[in-house]
């Protein structure tokens, strides 16, 4: 690899010439062959890897097997990077989808260069510095899912919002109460009106009239549930990703902890 196109990659981005030449020549070739599985989440962290050719997928696999789908890489993209600077275990897995080539650079040469080379450090500081600061920037504009389906539903079409806001009222207790008092006073008129009954027994017009508005209360219900269903989906969504993220972090906990007891045991040795 070159220092050119070592220096296309962010996190080396800022580094001199002189120090990007010297890092590329300390860079391995390796070759996988398709649906290689090139490590695993919650492996130990040792080396960075660049595409060279082929494409990888980055997953997350919970305890029943199932696989959640992270990013797909392809050649001039790379992953480890995380490993590489704290040497942390694996946050995902990664498979090669096709017969691939990397550069993959160690940590351990990757530390031995920063010794002999202090001011690159400055300069891969200061990038992870911006992407740091460029990571709080995105979490800070995250609004809440309620407030984006809200404001979607107030600058939507008119006939959704019509539909939600009929369903709503129908749904209420004053709706209730209204039609109580109607057919009462309905049947009651109709019953002891005398000469002024418009609508007698078995109350024909007030059956229809009942029907036609149960068939369109029943199609604006059906209308404003399938909205609904749209932001239950939203919200599921959510509520999986947030699930996802407090697995992997419990998971990561559990691997300190983990750590800590053998640290302790040898200790006591």
């Amino acid at each position: 690899m070159s220092a050119f196109q070592l220096k296309n990659i962010p996190l080396f981005a800022t580094l001199p010439e002189e120090d990007a030449t010297r890092l590329a020549k300390v860079m391995q070739a390796q070759s996988f062959e398709a649906n290689h599985t090139i490590f695993w989440m919650g492996d130990k962290g040792t080396d960075f890897f660049i595409i060279q050719a082929g494409t990888v997928e980055l997953f997350l696999q919970d305890e029943g097997g199932k696989e959640t789908h992270l990013a797909e890489l392809g050649p001039g993209d790379c992953f480890g990077e995380l490993s590489l600077l704290d040497g942390a275990p694996r946050t995902a897995t990664c498979r090669a989808l096709s017969s691939l080539s990397v550069l993959t650079l160690a940590r351990d040469a990757f530390l031995n260069f920063l010794k002999a080379h202090p001011d690159a450090a400055i300069h891969l500081l200061e990038t992870l510095g911006r992407r740091q600061r460029e990571t709080l920037a995105q979490l800070r504009s995250v609004r809440n899912a309620n407030e984006v389906i809200q404001e979607t539903v107030a600058g939507g079409p008119l006939w959704p919002r019509i539909a939600d806001r009929i369903a709503t009222i129908s749904a209420s207790k004053q709706f209730l109460v209204f039609h109580l008092v109607w057919f009462t006073v309905w049947i009651a008129f109709n019953t002891l009106g005398g000469s002024m009954i418009f609508d007698s027994y078995p109350f024909g017009f007030l059956t229809v009239t009942v029907s036609l508005e149960a068939i369109f209360l029943s199609i604006f219900v059906l209308v404003s549930a399938n909205r609904q269903g749209e932001r239950d989906r939203i919200r599921a969504d959510i509520d999986h990703q947030v699930n996802l993220k407090a697995h992997q972090e419990l998971l990561a906990l559990h691997r300190k902890l983990d750590k800590m007891t053998e640290e302790i045991k040898e200790l006591r040795r």
